[in-house]
Protein backbone atom coordinates (compact mmCIF):
# COMPACT_ATOMS: atom_id res chain seq x y z
CA UNK A 1 0.00 0.00 0.00
CA UNK A 2 1.64 3.30 -0.96
CA UNK A 3 0.51 6.51 1.34
CA UNK A 4 1.96 9.63 -0.22
CA UNK A 5 1.17 13.59 -0.55
CA UNK A 6 0.96 14.51 -4.19
CA UNK A 7 0.90 18.06 -5.96
CA UNK A 8 -0.82 18.63 -9.40
CA UNK A 9 -0.16 21.87 -11.57
CA UNK A 10 -1.91 23.19 -14.24
CA UNK A 11 0.75 23.45 -16.74
CA UNK A 12 -1.08 26.37 -18.43
CA UNK A 13 -1.65 29.12 -16.22
CA UNK A 14 0.48 27.43 -13.28
CA UNK A 15 -2.54 26.75 -10.35
CA UNK A 16 -1.39 24.10 -8.16
CA UNK A 17 -3.81 21.64 -5.68
CA UNK A 18 -1.84 19.40 -3.34
CA UNK A 19 -3.51 16.23 -1.74
CA UNK A 20 -3.75 12.93 0.05
CA UNK A 21 -3.98 9.31 -1.38
CA UNK A 22 -3.69 5.91 -0.48
CA UNK A 23 -3.38 3.10 -3.50
CA UNK A 24 -2.61 -0.13 -3.79
CA UNK A 25 -0.69 0.82 -6.65
CA UNK A 26 2.20 2.90 -7.21
CA UNK A 27 1.57 6.57 -7.84
CA UNK A 28 3.18 6.83 -11.41
CA UNK A 29 0.74 3.64 -12.11
CA UNK A 30 -2.82 5.04 -11.09
CA UNK A 31 -4.55 8.13 -12.62
CA UNK A 32 -6.15 9.72 -9.69
CA UNK A 33 -5.94 13.36 -9.81
CA UNK A 34 -7.67 14.78 -6.85
CA UNK A 35 -11.42 14.89 -6.00
CA UNK A 36 -11.28 18.64 -4.85
CA UNK A 37 -14.22 20.59 -6.86
CA UNK A 38 -12.17 22.92 -8.63
CA UNK A 39 -9.11 20.98 -10.04
CA UNK A 40 -11.49 18.50 -11.13
CA UNK A 41 -13.64 21.21 -12.81
CA UNK A 42 -10.57 22.49 -13.90
CA UNK A 43 -9.21 19.36 -15.92
CA UNK A 44 -12.53 19.25 -17.26
CA UNK A 45 -12.06 22.31 -18.41
CA UNK A 46 -8.70 22.49 -19.68
CA UNK A 47 -7.84 18.36 -20.22
CA UNK A 48 -5.74 15.91 -18.82
CA UNK A 49 -3.16 16.14 -20.74
CA UNK A 50 -2.68 19.83 -19.85
CA UNK A 51 -1.65 18.63 -16.26
CA UNK A 52 1.44 17.38 -14.38
CA UNK A 53 1.29 14.97 -11.09
CA UNK A 54 4.41 14.76 -8.93
CA UNK A 55 4.36 13.46 -5.27
CA UNK A 56 5.96 15.40 -3.07
CA UNK A 57 6.22 13.19 0.54
CA UNK A 58 5.97 9.10 0.98
CA UNK A 59 4.28 7.91 3.93
CA UNK A 60 4.45 4.93 5.97
CA UNK A 61 0.80 5.77 7.29
CA UNK A 62 -2.65 7.26 7.42
CA UNK A 63 -1.66 9.57 10.08
CA UNK A 64 1.74 10.48 8.80
CA UNK A 65 0.48 11.33 5.37
CA UNK A 66 -2.61 13.59 7.29
CA UNK A 67 -0.14 15.23 8.91
CA UNK A 68 2.37 16.39 5.81
CA UNK A 69 -1.24 17.62 4.20
CA UNK A 70 -1.71 19.51 7.31
CA UNK A 71 2.32 20.89 6.83
CA UNK A 72 1.32 21.84 3.54
CA UNK A 73 -1.82 23.11 2.60
CA UNK A 74 -2.41 25.60 5.79
CA UNK A 75 -5.14 28.36 5.63
CA UNK A 76 -2.85 30.95 3.97
CA UNK A 77 -2.25 28.34 1.46
CA UNK A 78 -6.47 28.23 0.67
CA UNK A 79 -6.20 31.42 0.64
CA UNK A 80 -3.78 32.10 -2.01
CA UNK A 81 -5.02 33.01 -5.68
CA UNK A 82 -3.22 30.70 -7.02
CA UNK A 83 -4.46 26.78 -5.73
CA UNK A 84 -7.33 24.69 -6.06
CA UNK A 85 -7.39 23.64 -2.65
CA UNK A 86 -10.64 24.94 -0.88
CA UNK A 87 -10.08 23.42 2.71
CA UNK A 88 -7.05 23.09 4.55
CA UNK A 89 -5.32 19.39 4.84
CA UNK A 90 -4.73 16.73 7.67
CA UNK A 91 -7.13 14.32 8.93
CA UNK A 92 -11.03 15.08 7.94
CA UNK A 93 -11.02 18.69 6.43
CA UNK A 94 -14.32 19.30 5.40
CA UNK A 95 -14.03 23.37 6.38
CA UNK A 96 -15.78 23.99 2.86
CA UNK A 97 -18.76 22.29 3.60
CA UNK A 98 -19.41 22.20 7.28
CA UNK A 99 -19.97 25.39 9.28
CA UNK A 100 -22.75 27.26 7.51
CA UNK A 101 -26.60 26.87 7.89
CA UNK A 102 -27.00 27.74 4.28
CA UNK A 103 -24.88 25.11 3.00
CA UNK A 104 -26.31 22.37 5.83
CA UNK A 105 -29.83 23.11 4.82
CA UNK A 106 -29.57 23.13 0.77
CA UNK A 107 -27.69 19.71 1.13
CA UNK A 108 -30.86 18.38 3.21
CA UNK A 109 -33.51 20.02 1.36
CA UNK A 110 -32.78 19.73 -2.75
CA UNK A 111 -30.16 17.06 -2.07
CA UNK A 112 -27.49 16.42 -4.42
CA UNK A 113 -28.42 18.69 -6.94
CA UNK A 114 -28.39 21.87 -4.39
CA UNK A 115 -25.40 20.60 -2.73
CA UNK A 116 -23.47 20.92 -6.11
CA UNK A 117 -24.77 24.28 -7.35
CA UNK A 118 -23.52 25.66 -3.78
CA UNK A 119 -20.10 23.56 -4.52
CA UNK A 120 -20.11 25.10 -7.75
CA UNK A 121 -20.71 28.85 -6.32
CA UNK A 122 -18.63 28.35 -3.34
CA UNK A 123 -16.02 27.44 -5.92
CA UNK A 124 -16.34 30.05 -8.19
CA UNK A 125 -16.37 32.85 -5.53
CA UNK A 126 -13.15 31.27 -4.46
CA UNK A 127 -11.59 31.15 -7.71
CA UNK A 128 -12.06 35.49 -8.12
CA UNK A 129 -11.38 35.96 -4.48
CA UNK A 130 -14.49 37.81 -3.62
CA UNK A 131 -15.47 39.85 -0.71
CA UNK A 132 -18.23 36.92 0.22
CA UNK A 133 -15.49 34.03 -0.44
CA UNK A 134 -13.17 35.81 2.16
CA UNK A 135 -16.12 36.42 4.58
CA UNK A 136 -17.47 32.96 4.01
CA UNK A 137 -13.96 31.52 4.56
CA UNK A 138 -13.15 33.41 8.06
CA UNK A 139 -16.26 32.67 9.14
CA UNK A 140 -16.54 28.80 8.62
CA UNK A 141 -12.78 28.39 10.17
CA UNK A 142 -13.43 30.31 12.87
CA UNK A 143 -16.95 28.15 13.52
CA UNK A 144 -15.42 24.80 13.28
CA UNK A 145 -12.49 25.82 15.39
CA UNK A 146 -14.65 27.15 18.32
CA UNK A 147 -16.20 23.79 18.06
CA UNK A 148 -13.23 22.04 18.52
CA UNK A 149 -11.14 24.17 21.14
CA UNK A 150 -9.40 21.18 22.90
CA UNK A 151 -8.08 19.41 19.70
CA UNK A 152 -4.33 19.38 19.53
CA UNK A 153 -4.90 21.11 16.13
CA UNK A 154 -5.64 24.37 18.26
CA UNK A 155 -3.26 23.84 20.81
CA UNK A 156 0.56 25.55 20.96
CA UNK A 157 3.42 22.87 20.87
CA UNK A 158 4.56 24.66 24.62
CA UNK A 159 1.07 23.46 25.79
CA UNK A 160 1.51 20.06 23.98
CA UNK A 161 4.87 19.55 25.78
CA UNK A 162 3.11 20.25 29.27
CA UNK A 163 0.35 17.97 28.60
CA UNK A 164 2.19 15.51 27.73
CA UNK A 165 4.66 15.44 30.36
CA UNK A 166 1.75 15.80 32.92
CA UNK A 167 -0.05 12.58 31.58
CA UNK A 168 3.29 11.02 32.19
CA UNK A 169 3.86 12.09 35.18
CA UNK A 170 0.26 10.68 36.35
CA UNK A 171 1.06 7.63 35.14
CA UNK A 172 3.93 6.63 37.54
CA UNK A 173 3.44 5.92 41.33
CA UNK A 174 0.41 6.09 43.58
CA UNK A 175 -0.83 9.14 40.77
CA UNK A 176 -1.09 5.88 38.37
CA UNK A 177 -4.61 4.17 38.97
CA UNK A 178 -3.14 0.53 38.22
CA UNK A 179 -0.63 1.37 40.96
CA UNK A 180 -0.68 -1.75 44.18
CA UNK A 181 -3.50 -3.23 42.46
CA UNK A 182 -3.73 -6.92 40.58
CA UNK A 183 -6.22 -8.77 38.65
CA UNK A 184 -7.60 -11.84 39.98
CA UNK A 185 -10.15 -14.45 37.88
CA UNK A 186 -12.19 -16.70 39.12
CA UNK A 187 -11.92 -20.57 38.40
CA UNK A 188 -15.24 -21.81 37.94
CA UNK A 189 -17.57 -18.41 36.72
CA UNK A 190 -14.57 -17.19 34.79
CA UNK A 191 -15.43 -13.62 36.53
CA UNK A 192 -12.36 -10.88 36.78
CA UNK A 193 -11.96 -8.19 39.33
CA UNK A 194 -8.74 -5.99 40.67
CA UNK A 195 -7.95 -6.25 44.01
CA UNK A 196 -5.07 -4.34 45.96
CA UNK A 197 -1.74 -6.13 46.53
CA UNK A 198 -2.25 -6.20 49.94
CA UNK A 199 -6.04 -7.79 49.64
CA UNK A 200 -5.76 -12.05 50.52
CA UNK A 201 -6.79 -13.91 47.08
CA UNK A 202 -10.38 -15.41 47.88
CA UNK A 203 -11.13 -19.12 47.87
CA UNK A 204 -11.47 -19.96 44.46
CA UNK A 205 -9.71 -17.36 42.37
CA UNK A 206 -6.11 -17.24 41.19
CA UNK A 207 -4.04 -14.40 39.99
CA UNK A 208 -4.53 -12.63 36.71
CA UNK A 209 -7.21 -12.07 34.26
CA UNK A 210 -6.78 -15.15 32.50
CA UNK A 211 -5.50 -17.61 35.76
CA UNK A 212 -8.80 -19.53 35.54
CA UNK A 213 -7.63 -21.02 32.18
CA UNK A 214 -6.94 -24.49 31.83
CA UNK A 215 -2.89 -25.35 31.92
CA UNK A 216 -2.13 -28.07 28.74
CA UNK A 217 0.65 -29.32 27.26
CA UNK A 218 1.72 -31.81 24.65
CA UNK A 219 2.55 -35.22 25.13
CA UNK A 220 3.72 -38.28 22.62
CA UNK A 221 5.01 -41.34 22.67
CA UNK A 222 7.07 -41.26 19.83
CA UNK A 223 4.42 -42.66 17.23
CA UNK A 224 1.02 -40.43 18.76
CA UNK A 225 0.91 -37.10 20.21
CA UNK A 226 -1.98 -35.54 22.39
CA UNK A 227 -2.92 -31.73 23.36
CA UNK A 228 -3.51 -32.68 27.50
CA UNK A 229 -4.73 -30.96 30.62
CA UNK A 230 -1.84 -30.40 32.87
CA UNK A 231 -3.43 -32.19 35.53
CA UNK A 232 -3.32 -35.51 33.26
CA UNK A 233 0.19 -35.50 32.96
CA UNK A 234 1.02 -38.04 35.21
CA UNK A 235 -1.48 -40.36 33.51
CA UNK A 236 0.09 -40.70 29.90
CA UNK A 237 3.21 -40.67 31.65
CA UNK A 238 2.29 -44.14 33.03
CA UNK A 239 0.95 -44.81 29.41
CA UNK A 240 4.83 -44.45 28.05
CA UNK A 241 4.40 -40.67 26.75
CA UNK A 242 6.30 -37.85 27.52
CA UNK A 243 6.53 -34.26 27.02
CA UNK A 244 6.63 -32.43 23.84
CA UNK A 245 5.72 -32.65 20.33
CA UNK A 246 6.73 -35.74 17.83
CA UNK A 247 9.55 -34.28 15.50
CA UNK A 248 7.45 -34.85 12.53
CA UNK A 249 5.10 -32.40 13.69
CA UNK A 250 7.91 -29.73 14.80
CA UNK A 251 8.60 -26.58 11.98
CA UNK A 252 11.49 -27.13 10.24
CA UNK A 253 13.98 -24.51 9.68
CA UNK A 254 14.78 -23.29 5.90
CA UNK A 255 18.88 -24.82 4.87
CA UNK A 256 20.43 -21.53 3.30
CA UNK A 257 23.18 -22.69 0.90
Amino acid sequence: MYYYVYQITNLLNGKIYVGKHKSAKHPSENEYYGSGKQITAAIKKYGIENFKKEVLHYCSSLEEMADKEAEVVTEDFVKRHDTYNMHKGGPGGWDHYNGTDLHSNNSRKGGEKSAKRLNEFIAEQKANNTEWWQNWHSTVTEANRSKNNNSWLNISEDEIQRRKKQQSENAVGHKNSQYGKIWISNVLTKEVKRITISDTIPNGWVRGKKGHAPKKLWVNNGVKEHYILLEKQQEYVLKGFSSGRLKSSMPRKSIVV
